[in-house]
């Protein structure tokens, strides 16, 4: 995941049209540190991430590799997927999802629903 996020990083500097040096400037993170996180030497603590990605206009959902989308809006299909899954039904269990680049196994699927039942339940006194 490292390399994702250290690739992810990089291209939203250059996506976003600024210098290390330029970065430096408006955020005060050392050009030096972030040469650091963009070679996949280091990463940067929770704060850090959230300033570099708020200045970038990404969020860190897609820097840390889990979507595909670096905008906080949804694409449409990830607007129909969120309104087909049921928890209370196969539909998640069916589906397609990936972690980490990788498809989630029909048993990790299991486990995921079940959680989020449990936290869903808890949330709402069920």
């Amino acid at each position: 995941m490292l390399k994702l996020f250290s690739e992810r990083l990089k291209e939203a500097r250059l996506t976003a049209g600024y210098t290390q040096i330029q970065v430096r400037d408006h955020t005060g993170v050392n050009n030096k540190t972030l040469s650091g996180y963009e070679n996949n030497i280091s990463e940067p603590d929770f704060e850090t991430l959230k300033v570099l990605c708020d200045f970038y206009g990404v969020t860190t959902d897609w820097v840390l590799g889990h979507t595909n989308n670096p905008h906080s809006k949804l694409t449409e299909a990830e607007r129909d997927m969120v309104e087909k899954v049921d928890l209370d039904d196969d539909s998640f269990i069916k589906g397609d999802f990936n972690f980490a680049g990788r498809e989630l196994t029909v048993e990790e699927k299991k486990e995921l629903q079940a959680m989020a039942r449990l936290f869903l339940n808890r949330k709402t006194g069920n």
